[in-house]
């Protein structure tokens, strides 16, 4: 693991040349009712309970407001990663005019993604038992709440090829080092400041986001985290996106918590997300330079 010292070095050299994550706020404030979606709609019918039900309800109201400034009927949209369909059935059932299809290489939560299906009685979605490499079809919207490493990387390129507008929730940015994929970095931004070899250092430090959010620790991973995100972003706008960062509403929906969101501006439909400035966070690098 490398030192944060090592860290320093690499977050300075980005942040001499204005590379520095800056999020925005997207108002979080939808509140959904749980207890009154039908059976197997809820994550709960996933098996989650407790401290983890309630932050992935809390992911979910959040995709789902900007989903929702996206989707205005008769979209295709493709969860990558979809696991047994925490995010895409709630979705498939607050959006009955869009087509949801959940990609997921595990055959075990497919079938569980399945069972969830039929107890809730919706016909807009299926599961789809591929990797994201092999998913040929087209598409409007891609979606990945907690996919790891490289695959985030690969869902929104998955997204770029087929001109689709894309939300992510990335997790466990650490497992890019073990990628074979030959992108890193993803944006000529950040290609022409770092090497592959420091991309990937920093990578393994956003893995340091905990659930002390306060704590040194924590806003050192979260720090790193938006330079990694940063960059996927840069490399969607380099393709003709307008892009965001955000931070889920509660950040204590998890400690992988930031959002992407970008789509080609010919392809929006309902009228620009709403955003308004907000500080960086947790904190800029020159505050946590003085601090360290």
């Amino acid at each position: 693991m490398a030192s944060w010292k090592t860290i320093q070095k690499i977050l300075e050299k980005l942040s001499e040349k204005g590379l520095c994550p800056e999020y925005t706020d997207p108002h979080f404030n939808l509140k959904l009712d749980w207890e009154k979606m039908p059976e197997g709609v809820d994550p709960s019918a996933g098996f989650l309970k407790g401290k983890r039900l309630r932050g992935k309800r809390w992911q979910l109201e959040n995709i789902v407001q900007i989903a929702g400034s996206l989707l205005k009927g008769g979209e295709t949209v493709v969860d990558f990663c979809s696991g047994s369909g925490h995010l895409s059935i709630p979705m498939a059932y607050m959006f009955p005019n869009c087509r949801f299809v959940l990609v997921e290489r595990n055959p075990v939560p497919v079938e569980i993604g399945k069972k969830r299906i039929a107890d809730a009685g919706l016909t807009n979605i299926e599961m789809c038992n591929s990797y994201i490499q092999d998913f040929q079809r087209d598409f409007d919207l891609g979606l990945a709440l907690h996919a790891c490493g490289e695959a985030t990387d690969l869902a929104q390129i998955k997204c770029f090829e087929k001109n689709a507008a894309y939300i992510m929730c990335p997790c466990d940015l650490g497992f890019i080092q073990n990628s074979t994929l030959d992108c890193y970095p993803r944006s000529s931004a950040f290609s022409e400041v770092v090497t592959e070899n420091e991309y990937k250092k920093l990578a393994s430090a956003a893995d340091w986001t905990c659930w002390d959010f306060d704590g040194e620790l924590g806003k050192r991973g979260k720090l790193c985290m938006g330079y990694i995100d940063l960059d996927r972003n840069l490399a969607a706008e380099e393709a003709g996106y307008k892009t965001y960062l955000f931070t889920t509403n509660p950040r204590e929906a998890t400690p992988k918590n930031d959002i992407i969101c970008g789509y080609r501006s010919e392809l929006l439909i309902s009228g620009d997300i709403s955003v308004k400035p907000l500080n960086k966070l947790p904190a800029t690098w020159g505050e946590l330079k003085r601090h360290s």
